[in-house]
């Protein structure tokens, strides 16, 4: 799954988020998953790009050797889709919806620079590092591919939470802004 720019807009954050809780997963080929929401329903994999929409679903069947070879026929060929879905790759969910959440409190603080709006982004600055360490301190949740280079994107990502914060380290807006720009071309990158 590439990861860049995913994070970079709050209305893609937005999306995800929707997408996730209602169980639907899109990957960069466009293609959406949609998880069953009990246990009579086999899932349904929408594959679509800008001219057509294919609908390829599994019945369920009530014989439990059948069901597990309609699963097994169904389980995804995209190996970033099965990272999507991992704990890693919800983690990662997470993790781009709080990024996600950060860039638009940052425009909305750039916009209206506002005591209140200034103490917002700061907040959410430490979720984005807090998340971060969270996936790079549990190799559970790393992915196996580009593993180093998704590491160093964490890593990118909490220098840009740290300088969000108060204290000696906190940066100014042009060191904000090139920690973000390194942040976001380090997330440039294919993880499953």
């Amino acid at each position: 799954m590439k990861l860049n720019r995913i994070a970079a807009a709050a209305t893609v954050a937005a999306a995800i988020a929707v997408g996730t809780v209602s169980g639907l997963a899109v990957t960069q080929h466009g293609t959406v998953a949609v998880a069953p929401s009990s246990a009579s329903l086999a899932p349904v994999s929408l594959a679509a790009d800008s001219q057509s929409v294919d609908l390829h679903s599994v019945k369920s069947q009530s014989h439990p050797a059948a069901a597990h070879a309609a699963a097994a026929h169904a389980a995804p060929a995209d190996p970033s889709l099965a990272w999507l879905v991992s704990r890693g790759g919800q983690a990662q969910v997470t993790f781009n919806n709080e990024v996600g959440t950060l860039a638009g409190d940052l425009v909305t603080e750039a916009q209206v620079p506002s005591v209140a709006n200034h103490l917002v982004f700061e907040a959410d600055a430490r979720v984005v590092r807090a998340e971060a360490e969270k996936i790079l301190h549990t190799s559970a949740l790393l992915p196996t591919h580009n593993r180093a280079a998704y590491k160093r994107m964490l890593k990118d990502f909490i220098t840009v939470a740290n300088l969000l914060q108060p204290g000696p380290g906190y940066g100014t807006t042009p060191q904000d802004d090139v920690a973000w720009n390194t942040a976001m071309k380090a997330s440039n990158i294919t993880v499953w």
